[in-house]
């Protein structure tokens, strides 16, 4: 409650106390336990310390007063240096024990993580903990916490998902992709994530700041802006987009431009959930263009076939092309 409030009046310094966080989070240490039987022993060495005491004075009672003047003394230094020692040893058990208190009550505060997956040929809708609201697309994963901290709204993203991020200016939210970490307030896009070779970032509405670990850069979209991330190249490309093209899958609109006949056959697998064999070869190249809105594989490949000049089996989910 403390540092909520703090951040409120302090917005400038979030950033400090993230990077704080994180290092009290790195820290681990093993709690310091000392065991009955090692106190016992302590014990009796003071104990048997005593008794070769009091055994020396009485082999010497003619020196016994000036014996019993110097061995008090001595026995004085003794209590002192134990004193010291248990003071030195209770102040380092209680850093350790609550060195183990602090990462327990951090252990604590770790959110337990959920993971909405789809299967192919289905589609997800559905809202976050912080009302945001996502639409995952067909063989898709997104993995975020049960409840956002303070400082971030992060999720995780395999395959392609819609964000339509609720405003929250202390609290950025970010999609994790792969290397490619996309940061939004309020705002919706697009995150393509389906070809690890290939990542695409489409805005709507709003803006966005997205970044690259490895390529060590950042780029900033305006609506109707796409980002084209190559990782093995390290290479960005911007161009415009329309909402169709970007987000036409969330309303049953499978569109392909200039696609090649790997990527089309993955698509048809995934949106339709189905196995596809084939047998031969394309005679050229592929550059597929063409828009299916909500319609069944057989017709969608009935148009294919007639342009790339193939022919089809269709067996519940098994397809089978043939060149």
């Amino acid at each position: 409650m403390y540092w909520n409030n703090w951040m409120k009046v302090h917005p400038e310094s979030i950033q400090e106390v993230k990077k704080a966080r994180e290092m009290l989070q790195g820290l681990q240490h093993e709690p310091l336990h000392v065991s009955q039987g090692v106190k016992s022993r302590v014990l009796q060495n003071v104990l048997a310390n005593d008794q070769a005491v009091s055994s020396e004075i009485s082999r010497y009672p003619f020196d016994y007063k000036e014996t019993k003047s110097w061995l008090t003394i001595k026995q004085w230094y003794k209590v002192a240096v134990i004193l010291v020692l248990t003071c030195c040893s209770g102040y380092l058990l209680n850093q350790f024990l609550g060195s183990k208190e602090t990462v327990e009550v951090i252990k604590e505060t770790v959110p337990t993580l959920i993971a909405k997956t789809t299967h192919t040929g289905e589609k997800l809708n559905f809202k976050l903990p912080d009302g945001s609201t996502v639409w995952l697309n067909s063989g898709s994963e997104l993995t975020f916490p049960e409840e956002f901290d303070s400082l971030e709204r992060k999720v995780i993203l395999l395959g392609e998902g819609y964000f339509e991020v609720k405003k929250d200016s202390l609290r950025p939210f970010r999609v994790v992709s792969g290397n490619l970490e996309t940061e939004a307030l309020g705002t919706s896009f697009n995150v393509n994530f389906f070809d690890p070779e290939k990542i695409l970032v489409s805005l709507l509405s709003g803006s966005v700041r997205i970044q690259s670990k490895t390529a060590d850069s950042s780029y900033i979209l305006n609506p109707g802006q796409q980002l084209q991330f190559i990782p093995m190249e390290k290479a960005f490309k911007i161009s415009k987009v329309t909402s169709e093209t970007a987000i036409g899958w969330k309303d049953g609109l499978l569109s392909f431009k200039n696609a090649g006949f790997n990527e089309v056959i993955k698509s048809l697998e995934r949106w339709y959930g189905v196995n596809i064999q084939v047998t031969g070869k394309p005679s050229k190249t592929w550059k597929l263009s063409g828009k299916y809105k909500n319609q069944n594989l057989d017709l969608v490949l009935d148009r294919m076939s007639f342009v790339e000049n193939f022919n089809y089996e269709i067996n519940r989910k098994n397809i089978h092309l043939k060149f």
